[in-house]
């Protein structure tokens, strides 16, 4: 059971959990703007930039079923302890290699599929390990709280990035990063979870155990309903991502710093989201706060297409992290509620395989694209059609009555 504590804020298994992924979360957002504007600067290609991101999604769409599976079969606190551990070791080895003048853009693809498979394993065991440690009642406050880690991250990791790249370079930057995942994971040793609270899965085939999570998911409509609709508006939303150092350096001449704070203003705009929700506490009519967050979303992200001012699009993509924090706090609380905690490792797996298994698809139409039309056409019909799916989803009953 999870521990008796009325407050989010007196749970110190949560808070350690909580503290260790923001230092985490704002090495990798360091690590994130560092490599891409390297990648940028060395090849001057958006196509070697959305190899980096295939390399770094297809992992998660092969391995999300089993890295789940895995999460219901063994102990979850000492998987996200050796993930962690393990990803330092690996973001060190790029910075060595850059102090040595030795990196090629050959090693990031490699780096980037082995980091793409810790953290395959890693994402849904700390999904499933949530509820271990924190009750129903405040699992909205707690995503709230991990939501505001990503944007508390995403505000200072990159703006911090934009000014250290062009200060002391992308090797110390990287190590940083290494660095937040030994502190990570050391947070994650310290949290005291009892034996009877550690997922235990029966002696079963692990193929019949993978095959649950699947099974869960197609007898559950809403969780179906979802895992299509994220898959269809993850497709759409692939190119924003790797687009956005080419629309900072060649469309508002902003530099590796104005790419970071156009990085940190959504994340702004999804700090006050989860304040908001955090606020709130669980909410009524979740479906239409998911629906709504995708439909403003998307025009969000539309109108950044056609924006050619630095102000403008720094509050278009703060409006667009707004939005999309409502959407994914209620709609990871409403997962968390919904599957049963001996599920939840090989379901959250499952799901995220299923919902970004168009996006390796996605990344390379991206680098097509971009050489036939402007970047800002491509998002700006992008934003279009993610907003178009929120309204579609208004159609389907199991969403919009969750």
């Amino acid at each position: 059971m999870p521990e008796e504590k009325s407050s989010i804020f007196k749970n110190r298994n949560f808070i350690l959990l909580w503290v260790g992924q923001t230092i985490s979360i704002i090495g990798d957002n360091l690590y994130y703007l560092a490599l891409m504007w390297w990648v940028l600067e060395k090849t001057g290609s958006t196509a070697a930039m959305a190899t980096v991101a295939i390399c770094s999604a297809i992992p998660s769409v092969i391995l999300g079923p089993i890295a789940g599976t895995y999460a219901d079969r063994i102990d979850r606190k000492k998987l996200l302890i050796s993930m962690d551990f393990g990803r330092a070791i690996l973001i060190a080895t790029p910075a060595v290699f850059l102090w040595l003048g030795a990196l090629q853009v050959w090693h990031i693809y490699i780096l980037a599929v082995l980091l793409s498979t810790m953290s395959t394993f890693f994402n849904p065991t700390l999904s499933a390990f949530i509820p271990q440690i924190v009750e129903t009642e405040n699992l909205t406050r707690a995503n709230s709280l991990t939501q505001l880690s990503f944007s508390i991250s995403g505000i200072l990791g990159p703006s911090l990035a934009g000014v250290l790249v062009a200060f002391v370079g992308t090797p110390s930057v990287m190590l940083l990063d290494a660095v937040s995942f030994f502190v990570s994971g050391t947070a994650i040793l310290l949290i005291l979870v009892k034996k009877a609270e550690v997922a235990t899965a029966e002696k079963r085939k692990f193929l019949h155990e993978l095959k649950e999570g699947f099974v869960y998911i197609k007898n559950t409509q809403f969780v179906l309903s979802m895992v299509l609709l994220a898959s269809v508006l993850n497709f759409f939303a692939g190119p924003i991502g790797i687009f956005m150092p080419v629309v900072a350096k060649n469309v508002l001449n902003a530099g590796s710093e104005g790419f970071g704070f156009l990085a940190s203003a959504a994340s702004v705009g999804g700090l006050l989201g989860s304040l908001c929700l955090g606020l709130l506490g669980d909410i009524k009519h979740k479906g239409l706060v998911i629906l709504g967050g995708i439909f403003l979303g998307g025009w969000a992200i539309a109108f950044f297409g056609i924006s050619t001012h630095l102000w403008a699009s720094l509050f278009i993509l703060g409006l667009f992290g707004f939005f999309i924090s409502l959407t994914n706090v209620v709609l990871a609380s409403v997962f968390q509620s919904l599957v049963p905690n001996q599920l939840q490792g090989r379901v959250f797996g499952t799901l995220n395989t299923m919902s970004m298994g168009l996006r390796p698809i996605s990344l390379a139409l991206a680098g097509v694209l971009s050489d036939l039309f402007k970047v800002q056409v491509v998002i700006f019909v992008s934003g279009v059609l993610i907003a178009l799916g929120g309204v579609y989803g208004f159609f389907i009953k199991s969403v919009r009555r969750i």
